[in-house]
């Protein structure tokens, strides 16, 4: 059967990271080292033959893009030095661009300029937006929402109604993008010749593979067993390992989610005034300041790894890397920072200008959600559960 080679994608490809795959002979010693490749899920071997024959669509059409962790032991042991851990890398982000419907996302994998500007305008028309409903600086007790005309600084009701619109706006796109990946995996399960197809695949009911599916994505990220497995540092401490970092920044964002939540439903059912300071061990302020911690932890290290490059890991990052997490960083600052203001006796004109910041980089979180490697909370545990549901058949 005769190939059609598309030699117009590696170099697109390679926009999106700092690889020479047209080095790689296939000797296959990658996927040798890999950790986590396996005899039905071979990578990266596979990948980079579908990027140097342009195989766009089985690139992105195969979960096992999402099945590495970048631990940089293929890159160390590559005798081409063809960097097939930052291929990976570069594929995924690739992937994010398409899957993604509106095209932002490639804009802000490939163009600093485009994404400098887009930051730019993004935070000037969210700081603009809040200031035109904005009430007095008041003196005194602090009073950081306007309830009404006369009251406070910021307005709640603008606050809550711009975010649930950003909310859905970046869930239409997530969406997008969930519906794109789901119909490229599940025709790559289906072009599978039933002979190559694991054993006992047409006796395990669906269910049943569902079930085992969700239970095993569920343990993975929460224990982020599969990071561990493929730690390309054993000698450190647990606490500084990538999964750990890793795991830190996941959960302290779930939990700052969930803080918030729980505070906007104590704000409906029990008449709780917006902005004012709760005592440091009710529940929902406590729950916060400990994610809080916890993601400050992750990130911070992350962007120190980052700067000192020690491990082929860090050792290339595009500005969206950079994008994401300064932008939990501060949030997450400037968070602690509006913490310690809210208990002052009076709310300082520097208290003002940290809320209104944190409030415009909240925003512009949820809006890059689907847009950049933010987006891998969404595309990788789809890929586990697609490669779970199908090894429950050989289980």
């Amino acid at each position: 059967m005769s190939i059609a080679v598309d030699p117009t994608f590696l170099p697109e490809l390679r926009r999106f990271g700092a690889f020479d795959v047209n080095a790689c002979f296939n000797c296959g010693n990658c996927t040798a080292v890999c950790p986590l490749s396996t005899g039905n899920d071979s990578f990266p071997r596979k990948m980079i033959r579908y990027a140097q024959i342009g195989e766009r669509d089985h690139l992105l059409a195969h979960k096992e893009l999402w099945l590495c962790y970048y631990c940089g032991e293929c890159s160390d042991t590559c005798p081409r030095q063809a960097e097939p851990g930052e291929f990976m890398a570069a594929a995924r982000r690739y992937a994010i661009a398409s899957y993604e419907p509106t095209g932002i996302s490639y804009m802000l994998y490939t163009s600093k300029l485009f994404t400098t500007l887009f930051m730019v305008v993004l935070s000037t028309f969210f700081a603009v937006l809040l200031l035109m409903g904005h009430g007095p600086l008041l003196e005194g007790a602090p009073h950081l929402f306007a309830m009404d005309e006369t009251k406070g600084f910021l307005s709640f009701e603008l606050i809550h109604d711009t975010g649930l619109i950003l909310f859905v706006v970046a869930g239409l796109a997530a969406l997008g993008g969930i519906v794109r990946m789901t119909l490229r995996l599940t025709s790559a399960v289906t072009r599978t010749k039933p002979a190559e197809r694991e054993e006992g695949a047409r006796t395990v009911g669906f269910f049943a593979r569902i079930f085992f599916a969700v239970r095993n994505v569920i343990a993975e990220l929460a224990a982020q067993k599969r990071y561990r497995d493929c730690e390309e540092e054993p000698k450190l401490p647990w606490y500084r390992g990538r999964w750990f970092v890793h795991m830190s920044i996941m959960w302290g964002f779930i939990g700052l989610g969930v803080a918030t939540g729980l505070d906007y439903l104590l704000m409906l059912v029990a008449d709780k005034v917006p902005g004012q300071p709760d005592p440091l061990w009710w529940p929902t302020r406590l729950l916060g300041t400990v994610a809080g911690l916890l993601m400050m932890y992750g990130v911070s290290l992350a962007l120190v790894q980052r700067y000192r490059k020690p491990n082929k890991y860090a050792s290339h990052s595009l500005l969206s890397d950079w994008l994401f997490l300064w932008l939990l960083w501060i949030a997450g600052l400037t968070g602690f920072v509006l913490e310690v203001a809210l208990y002052l006796p009076t709310m300082s004109a520097w208290g003002y200008v940290v809320f209104l910041v944190h409030v415009v980089v909240a925003m512009e979180v949820i809006v890059l959600l689907p847009f950049t490697k933010f987006a891998h909370s969404i595309y990788r545990p789809l890929a586990l559960l697609v490669h779970e549901f199908c090894r429950a058949a050989a289980d």
